[in-house]
């Protein structure tokens, strides 16, 4: 189950984190601006958040196996038209609407359920799985750039499409179950029945103050990492490194984020939330910091110093998030209203590339941009302190 749920995260991660790769060739081939391109991210995220409620609820009616591995298929075919993309509205329809809904096969809404079902360590199994993600970058962002220089851009989307279709589809339909067997949680009450579907989650998270709060931490903290994470190299290249020595440096912080998540999923439930979120705050901070260093000074041992801290302090908010989820909702009525926070998460990942693209697009400068994405690390990681604290109380 574990290696299983590792291996559709290394699809995930060459999916996801690609995308800062995609956006410089896109731009380069068609002449579209940054803020367009990025908009198809956005689609492709939006579909996917709109769909995990919807996701959660199929779970629990036909069972995790074949609706991943079903959603597989809707994948490798929303990147196969996505790469025959002429205009943009043709990219945000295939990759985008299609593709978005079908990246909930790869995505850590159900991967992060299955393992805290399955797993007498949850935060350190979501971190083994999710650390899969990272790999997927590591590796995925040097071969994409090398099919990209032989071919295209679109070739390399179609060879995005054949991991889907190799690789997810027959793990999903073999191993990703969502409880062990025989270990379905019973319904205990109406309340619990009420909030299976994705109207009554959301409802639920409305009305309850500690779901509100971890809504606010799910929506900011995906939107700081992707507006960051999806400018990496048109940043690296602005502040004058080379194209290849900016692939390098983002293709690196695919192997600190396999470690960084690791670490950091052993930690919490070795350590609890608290210790583990204020490593991940001071670090998150530190490699902002690190990209002004890069910009302001002209410092090459920053760039070095970036995959690092980068790692440490953007890879493992999902997991610690989820983690925190888990101590707050019922387990009977967990797969909804998980499902509806990562809508919100799903938001937050929208919201970030275009912010930042628009940011940039107007200003012409990143310094500024960056300075607000500061501000808001500082709202949601004060955010999730409060839930901590009041969690203890």
């Amino acid at each position: 189950m574990a290696i299983a749920g590792f291996l559709v995260m290394t699809v995930s991660g060459a999916v996801w984190g690609s995308f800062t790769l995609f956006l410089v060739a896109i731009e380069q081939d068609t002449g579209w601006s940054k803020t367009s391109i990025a908009l198809g991210f956005t689609v492709f995220t939006i579909a996917g958040a709109c769909t995990a409620p919807i996701t959660g609820a199929l779970v629990d009616r036909f069972g995790t196996r074949p609706v991943l591995s079903t959603l597989a298929l809707v994948l490798a075919l929303g990147l196969t038209l996505g790469s025959m993309s002429s205009e943009p509205l043709i990219f945000y329809l295939a990759f985008g609407v299609i593709g978005g809904f079908g990246s909930q096969s790869c995505g850590t809404y159900m991967l992060f359920t299955i393992a805290g079902n399955w797993f007498r360590r949850p935060a350190t199994a979501m971190a083994f799985m999710d650390s899969g993600s990272g790999i997927g970058v590591l590796f995925a962002l040097p071969i994409l750039r090398a099919i990209m220089e032989a071919s295209s851009w679109r070739t390399a989307y179609l060879a995005l499409a054949g991991m889907s279709i190799v690789i997810i589809v027959p793990l999903a339909a073999i191993f990703l179950r969502l409880h062990p067997p025989g270990a379905d949680p019973a319904l205990t009450a109406d309340a619990h029945r009420r909030r299976r579907s994705p109207f009554g989650a959301l409802h639920a998270i409305a009305r309850t103050p500690m779901f509100r709060w971890l809504a606010l931490v799910h929506l900011l903290a995906p939107l700081t990492y992707h507006a960051i994470g999806s400018h990496q190299v048109a940043y690296l290249q602005h502040a004058g490194l080379t194209l290849e020595f900016a692939v390098w440096v983002v293709s690196t912080t695919g192997f600190t984020f396999f470690l960084s998540r690791l670490a950091l999923g052993a930690l919490i439930d070795w350590r609890g939330l608290a210790l583990t979120g204020s490593i991940i705050a001071v670090t998150a901070l530190a490699a902002v910091a690190a990209l002004f260093a890069i910009l302001l000074l002209d410092s090459r041992e920053a760039a070095y110093s970036f995959p690092i801290l980068f790692g440490l302090g953007f890879s493992s908010t999902g997991i610690l998030f989820t983690a925190a989820a888990r101590r707050l909702i019922d387990i009977a009525s967990f797969t909804a209203i998980y499902g509806a926070l990562r809508l919100v998460y799903g938001l937050g990942v929208a919201v970030g590339p275009p912010f930042m693209a628009m940011m940039v697009d107007v200003t012409g400068r990143f310094d500024l941009p960056f300075a607000v994405i500061v501000g808001i690390l500082v709202v949601h990681h004060a955010a999730f302190v409060w839930l901590v604290s009041r969690r203890r109380g």
